[in-house]
């Protein structure tokens, strides 16, 4: 078995909504706002039209996202990701300060899913796949996203 990268992706959130107290936990509802991924087989944008929730217990944050992929050939993916996001108080303050932090000090690794009806991104819905995530700050997040082989 061995890791294959698929792409890397940058990615652009507005401004966040909190929900706190809800049943599942607090709640950083984050919409996105644009974004690229590149890869050797497929690149393209990010649509506007993606949404992030991350709920949170303690310093457990459990995030699921949906982003809309727009190829540059012009086809529509949809991906869908959970992650795991645990990092310490300190390390996130310093994330919220707009520091630099080494991405080896937290964790934040997911699955993701894809969806579409492009016949030439289909092999893309029979692999399972994998992510590897780093906060730049909370306004842009950036992912490598691999298939297993």
């Amino acid at each position: 078995m061995k890791l294959v990268k698929l792409f890397d992706y940058e990615i652009l959130q507005n401004e966040d909504v909190e929900l706190t107290g809800t049943a599942s936990g607090d709640l950083l509802i984050s919409p996105t706002s644009g974004g690229t991924f590149r890869g050797e087989r497929m690149r393209g944008e990010l649509l506007p039209v993606g949404l992030g929730l991350c709920y949170t217990r303690g310093t457990a944050n459990d995030i699921t996202s949906a982003t809309l992929l727009r190829t540059e050939d012009g086809c529509d993916i949809l991906m869908r990701m959970e992650a795991v996001y645990d990092v310490d108080p300190r390390t996130e303050e310093r994330l919220m300060r707009g520091e630099a932090v080494d991405p080896d000090s937290y964790y934040y690794k997911g699955r993701v899913v894809f969806e579409t009806g492009a016949p030439e991104y289909k092999w893309l819905e029979r692999k399972l796949c994998v992510c590897e995530c780093a906060v730049t700050d909370y306004t842009k997040l950036s992912m490598a996203v691999y298939a297993v082989e």
